[in-house]
């Protein structure tokens, strides 16, 4: 940040807020306090830079880029759409294969000590070793791994997207400990699922960099693990790098449930706060390809070599049948008379989904306070209790459940059908001595089963595809004695629903998407049957109800209540159930969640970023008190006027004890470093450079020499290579990505390792500061501030004088393609676009000497047009070249303010177009003389 927001301008804020006459309620003093507790949080975080650089050596690199070049980079960008789908598909099949394993191991522990004749005791006590065992491990994954793999990472990838970076989010270590972790918290039974969000946008910021960071200190810095430049590394920047995030963020998704439109939406609605039609492409191919090589290695892992002649796309991660063997037209429909009680339901799923949130938040504020993250010890035991609590309130309910006679054998073929790659999707393997699988013998007699442990001795999403599918394969109905027991399914989501409320938060990888379908199944599957139950009692037997139809739609509503996504879930729960035909109600009822949870909360990820204290910027039109605060403050308000600044050319000395005195991520370039500092005073702006860009200068010797008192200070142009090849080298050094400086680690070695001879070198920031950063007038409202921020993606933004001196206008019409090539041929033909050219474009000279090069003297004062002392403004004048307009040869005089155009570019432009057009016509494309374009 450039300057600190200060807390007693909160205070002032907050009390105008509980007083003042423009609020439409009072802010309680609990309300204050949480405001000013968050503003104090967010000091802890730091904005990313989504605005590409644009300095002399970037200039002078793209000035020599071929067309060839450009070609690459874009097909770059969809080859690594298409790595990181591969990716995703080989973790996401991974984390499947290892889950079924493990699953496999704890279950099969039980029941052969079960069939061995163990009562209670020694089949509890394998039981809990298996769930302590694992969930253990997954504690361990964040308390000595990676403390950012805890949760689901749907909050931490949505702030890192908005614009704000957390520490340690996007390491190979926590993409290691966030994979491994929620296949642990899986395998322990506790209350999870698996997501994948955060390890896909791992992934796809891995790849954007073609290099790792975590592998380079692991080998001590003797192999650096970085790709050259020809070999995918064109995006080693902040803005293309959050753009492969959100693309390996979808790409996770899909696969994690089988859902490559679902995915995308997600994308689209909680993760880029920057879409484009292209993100949405490469997204749309990375889901795509994500999801087909999941398939592929699954059915490899079971049919082997014959997977070349096997069916594709008959089997789903939600779905508990191959398609080929369900008639799904006949177990999913809706009647006319179903929609009032879907949306009855959306409305109940809203509210038990925003009591949700309130517990959650009432148990973050007491883990803040009783097990804060420092006490590693005490958060890992609490992973421990919640593992005993749900293993042994889980086995109590499978050691008392009742028992069933199993139906008959013509029957049980019918539900016991299933796929031959299903169960890598279903987390369990597994049979009962009889052959079962959906009918769990346990203690129960042999011609029985237990209904406990059709849905609590099984994992999270099989009990989840068992409560959607069961008995899709019958040819009729499923006879009344073989449904699962209605009060056995709302048991199961009352415990499900509390232990969810408790595990959420834990220090362990978990996600809430699978717990929360699986709590809503079993609630909708309960309503379709009581109220076939109430139909059939009423005389109204032909009211056709589909029970699967009903546990669709609860799956969804509950979701949807919880996290308020209205694109995502009905979509990924069509996809992953295959409910084609239910696609209207699932929108209808989500949306009916949303209304309902909305007005009693915030969704829970958004609870979580506002309770980490992040400064993410929502759409501003999406939350009306935001709007009536941001249109009744203006920025000159809320702007900092006492700026540190750094001059264009300084000494290292002067360099180190400014970064040693402030905490500030970027800088503002200008000679009058003691006017920027003084509060209302103007000065010229050169430029802004980066905190993280001057340690990368200094830690490789860039823009460094010895200046001689006697000898005038060179220009710019002297240290920027005159080859391609060594601009990209230069360009190389400079990049953020993958081998990151990180400022609370790297600065004060970095800083060290200078000798007293380089202290007193200089450090020219001329050819490598942003020379043109967005600038706002003083008089302009919050909210056009908060849009440009939220926008373009912006770290900061200048502002200016309300009357700031203009040099010209620009129109849509002046930033079309044709335009361009029009001027660019024209700036061509007068010879403008050698290399040479670039740097001279720029003001290379100083106004004044800087502090505290007193002495030195200035070279080539004469080209120094102007500076326009704004407060933050930089207006420079034109020499001829790019500046001066190019074709036009503007120049701006600042003791007159007049702005003139060179006759001879009209004339130039009709050479350039040649066209036979009536006048009226031409009269749209040229330029007159003297006046704006149009």
């Amino acid at each position: 940040m450039v300057a600190t927001w200060k807390s007693t301008r909160g205070h002032v804020l907050f009390q105008r807020e509980h007083s003042g006459p423009y609020w439409t309620r009072n802010a309680s003093a609990k309300e204050i306090k949480e405001k000013l507790e968050r503003l104090r949080r967010m000091d802890n975080f730091e904005s990313q830079d989504f605005d590409p650089m644009e300095n002399d050596v970037e200039r002078a690199t793209a000035l020599d880029r071929q067309q060839e070049d450009y070609v690459k980079e874009e097909a770059w960008k969809w080859a690594l759409s298409v790595v990181i789908g591969l990716l995703c598909g080989i973790a996401a099949f991974l984390a499947d294969a290892l889950l079924e394993t493990f699953n496999n191991w704890r279950f099969g522990a039980v029941k052969r000590v079960i069939r061995d004749g163990g009562q209670f005791w020694e089949p509890y006590f394998t039981w809990l070793t298996f769930c302590l065992l694992f969930s253990f491990l997954a504690g361990c994954m964040v308390a000595f791994g990676a403390p950012t793999a805890a949760g689901s990472g749907v909050p931490e990838i949505k702030t890192y997207l908005n614009g704000v970076h957390i520490r340690g989010l996007m390491s190979m270590r926590t993409l290691i400990c966030k994979l491994a972790g929620v296949v642990c918290s899986m395998a322990g039974g506790l209350v999870a699922g698996k997501d994948l969000v955060h390890t896909g946008g791992i992934i796809g910021g891995g790849i954007a960099g073609m290099g790792s960071k975590y592998l380079t200190d692991l080998s001590e810095g003797r192999h650096i693990f970085k790709l050259p430049r020809w070999f995918g590394g064109y995006f080693r920047n902040e803005a293309d790098h959050r753009d492969f995030v959100a693309v390996g963020m979808a790409a996770g998704v899909s696969t994690a449930f089988s859902s490559p439109v679902g995915g995308l939406l997600l994308m689209l609605e909680e993760g880029a706060s920057f879409l484009s039609v292209g993100l949405f492409w490469r997204g749309f191919l990375a889901t795509c390809t994500g999801v087909l090589t999941l398939h592929f290695l699954a059915q490899l892992k079971t049919q082997g070599f014959e997977v070349a002649v096997s069916k594709f796309g008959i089997r789903r991660d939600i779905g508990m049948y191959d398609d080929d063997l369900t008639n799904v037209g006949r177990a999913f429909y809706y009647t006319m008379w179903d929609i009032p009680v879907f949306v009855l339901m959306g409305l109940a799923s809203g509210s038990l989904g925003a009591l949700f949130n309130r517990a959650h938040v009432a148990l973050v504020h007491l883990r803040a306070f009783y097990l804060p993250p420092r006490f590693i010890y005490r958060r890992l035991a609490e992973v421990l209790l919640v593992s005993w609590l749900t293993a042994t309130v889980f086995f109590l309910i499978i050691y008392s459940s009742p028992c069933r006679k199993l139906p008959p054998a013509n029957e049980i073929q019918h539900f016991e059908a299933m796929g031959d790659d299903q169960d890598i999707y279903a987390g369990i393997s597994l049979e009962d001595s009889r052959g079962f699988k959906h009918f769990p013998r346990l203690w129960c007699k042999a011609d029985e089963f237990s209904t406990g442990g059709q849905l609590f001795f099984t994992p999270f999403i099989a009990s989840l595809r068992l409560l959607i599918h069961f008995g899709e394969t019958m040819p009729g109905s499923i006879p009344d004695a073989y449904h699962i027991p209605v009060d056995m399914m709302l048991l199961y989501a009352v415990v499900v629903y509390g232990l969810m409320v408790i595990t959420a938060g834990i220090a362990a990888p978990t996600g809430i998407i699978i717990p929360a379908m699986g709590i809503g199944a079993a609630c909708g599957r309960s309503i379709g049957m009581l109220i076939r139950f109430w139909l059939n009692i009423g005389g109204l037997q032909a009211v056709p109800v589909s029970i699967p139809s009903y546990a669709v739609i609860g799956a969804a509503a509950m979701m949807g209540g919880v996290t308020r996504m209205t694109l995502f879930v009905p979509l990924l729960v069509m996809e992953g159930t295959g409910s084609m035909q239910l696609i209207v109600p699932l929108m209808i009822t989500v949306f009916a969640a949303k209304m309902a949870g909305d007005s009693l909360t915030l969704p829970m990820f958004n609870i979580a970023i506002k309770m980490r204290g992040a400064p993410v910027l929502t759409e501003c039109g999406m939350d009306e008190r935001q709007r009536l605060v941001a249109d009744k403050l203006t920025v000159a308000e809320l702007v900092t006027t006492q700026l540190v600044a750094l001059p264009p050319v300084v000494r290292l000395r002067e360099l180190a004890a400014t970064l040693s005195r402030c905490k500030h991520q970027a800088f503002p370039v200008t000679p009058e470093v003691d006017a920027a500092f003084q509060s209302d005073a103007a000065f010229p702006l050169h430029g802004v450079v980066k905190r993280t860009q001057l340690l990368r200068m200094v830690k490789n010797r860039i823009g460094m020499y010895r200046l001689d008192p006697n000898t005038d200070i060179p220009t710019s142009t002297n240290l920027i290579p005159t080859s391609q090849d060594g601009r990209l080298d230069l360009l190389e050094k400079l990049e953020q990505f993958p081998l990151k400086v990180r400022v609370s680690e790297d600065e004060k070695g970095i800083m060290a390792s200078l000798s007293q001879a380089e202290l007193e070198m200089v450090m020219d920031l001329r050819p490598f500061m942003q020379r043109t950063p967005y600038i706002i007038h003083g008089n302009a409202s919050l909210a056009r501030a908060y849009r440009l921020f939220r926008t373009m993606g912006l770290h900061h933004l200048f502002v200016g004088p309300p009357k700031p001196p203009i040099i010209g206008v620009l129109t849509r019409k002046d930033v079309t393609e044709e335009t361009a090539e029009v001027f660019l041929n024209e700036k061509a033909r007068r010879g403008l676009l050698a290399h040479e050219a670039v740097p001279s474009s720029r003001t290379d000279t100083l106004p004044h000497d800087p502090y505290p090069l007193a002495g030195h003297h200035r070279q080539g004062t004469d080209a120094f047009k102007s500076t326009v002392p704004l407060q933050v403004i930089e207006l420079q004048g034109g020499d001829g070249t790019e500046d001066g307009g190019s074709v036009r040869n503007s120049t701006f005089n600042r003791a007159h303010a007049t702005f003139a155009v060179d006759t001879h570019a009209n004339d130039a432009l009709d050479e350039a177009l040649d066209l036979d057009a009536p006048d009226q016509e031409q009269e749209a494309l040229i330029i007159p003389s003297g006046s704006m374009r149009r």
